[in-house]
């Protein structure tokens, strides 16, 4: 019987840091998983089966199941990008939008965050991790935008980055996780559009 650190089944980060190699594995047997049934379909065993590694090894890095499609999912956000730089709030914002949308709408990020969502509210370490992996990002990529706009004198200088990215990203994922309403790309034109005229104006936002 192995004494090493692999018998131990607890989240903890003892020994050698995770190989590369090994945590791409994980998560490559992740995502199939996930693509063939979704996060209910998602069980630590079926991942170390598929992965080709013992479930303790699964359970070092990861404390859940959750915690796994998380981990798949903020692989992914990293992957998306939006558009290059250009001299037009308006392109840049739609550009973000569009590339947020066609992401959840042709990979498996809109299911994984679908069936992740009520975790998301109960458990505190999965949410900060979201709001530091994935939301963080998205808010950086609208203060750049704004604070370029700003520069160039096509928005106020005294926007709130946090409330302009709600007004934003909130019509997405009120559809994604509510309405069921189509996350079509001209939806990111209409959103902006709808938004903007608020973040050139005079009263404060």
């Amino acid at each position: 019987m192995s004494t090493t650190t692999d018998a131990d089944p607890t989240p903890g980060r003892r020994g050698r840091p995770p190989l590369p190699a090994t945590e791409a594995k994980i998560l490559a047997a992740t995502r199939e998983i996930l693509a063939e049934g979704g996060v209910r379909s998602l069980t630590m065993e079926g991942v170390a089966a598929r992965a080709g590694v013992a479930k303790t090894t699964v359970y070092r890095r990861y404390r859940s199941r959750d915690e796994l499609a998380l981990a798949v999912l903020i692989d992914m956000v990293r992957t998306v990008t939006a558009g290059p730089e250009v001299a037009d709030v308006r392109t840049e914002l739609v550009q973000i939008l569009r590339a947020t949308l066609d992401v959840l709408r042709t990979t498996l990020m809109g299911r994984v965050m679908q069936g992740l969502v009520s975790e998301l509210a109960v458990d505190p370490h999965l949410s900060e991790a979201f709001r530091d992996q994935v939301v963080a990002l998205r808010i950086e990529e609208v203060a750049g935008v704004l604070a370029r706009g700003a520069e160039r004198g096509q928005l106020r200088p005294d926007l709130d980055v946090g409330l302009v990215h709600e007004l934003l990203f909130g019509p997405i994922y009120y559809r994604l996780f509510l309405s069921g309403e189509p996350l079509e790309p001209s939806f990111a034109d209409r959103i902006v559009d709808a938004v903007l005229p608020a973040l050139v104006g005079q009263r404060p936002l």
